[in-house]
């Protein structure tokens, strides 16, 4: 007997659910290591295999970062998740208090010159940290995104946000 193939709402309830683990588990000390460790090189494959139109965070909004490392010089890539402010972006990170400051946030101090891949779209932009009254302005939709955020934040880990403008 042949099965019927399953409908699209099934398989995005599916995502979803999936991408609801995925925010419980990150919020966890083992959740941080499997995202840095796995999740993370896949998802900067795939996001890139697809120019963005595939992402293991279901509807999330995905972009990749790349950096030049202040240390090697070489180009260092992340999938981060964002938000849009007219014509600029907002990234950020919430270091744990028992992870080191994430990389890709040292390396934007350094240089704020960066590149972002949004979708098929690639372009240069130039960074700088957030105001407090930007962050104030943004960290409830950041929360929303990724909960995680807000929990890491409280336990006395370091906030990281930043604003790119792109290049004309």
């Amino acid at each position: 007997m042949r099965r019927s193939p399953r409908s699209a709402s099934h398989d995005a309830r599916l995502v979803k659910r999936g991408f609801g683990l995925a925010r419980k588990a990150g919020g966890s000390r083992l959740g941080v290591v499997l995202i840095g460790r796995v999740v993370s090189p896949l998802q900067r494959r795939l996001y890139r295999a697809s120019k963005g139109r595939l992402s293991l965070t279901g509807r999330a909004p995905i972009l990749l970062l790349t950096t030049t490392g202040r240390r090697s010089g070489r180009a260092r890539t992340v999938p981060l998740f964002y938000l849009r402010d007219g014509d600029r972006i907002v990234v950020c990170n919430v270091t744990p208090p028992f992870e080191r400051t994430n990389p890709w946030t040292l390396n934007l101090a350094a240089d704020p010159r960066a590149g972002v891949q949004i979708g098929g779209r690639t372009f240069p932009c130039r960074a700088y940290p957030a105001s407090e009254d930007e962050i104030a302005e943004y960290w409830p939709a950041l929360i929303e995104i990724w909960p995680a955020y807000r929990r890491f934040f409280e336990q006395g880990g370091k906030r990281s946000i930043f604003v790119l403008h792109p290049n004309p």
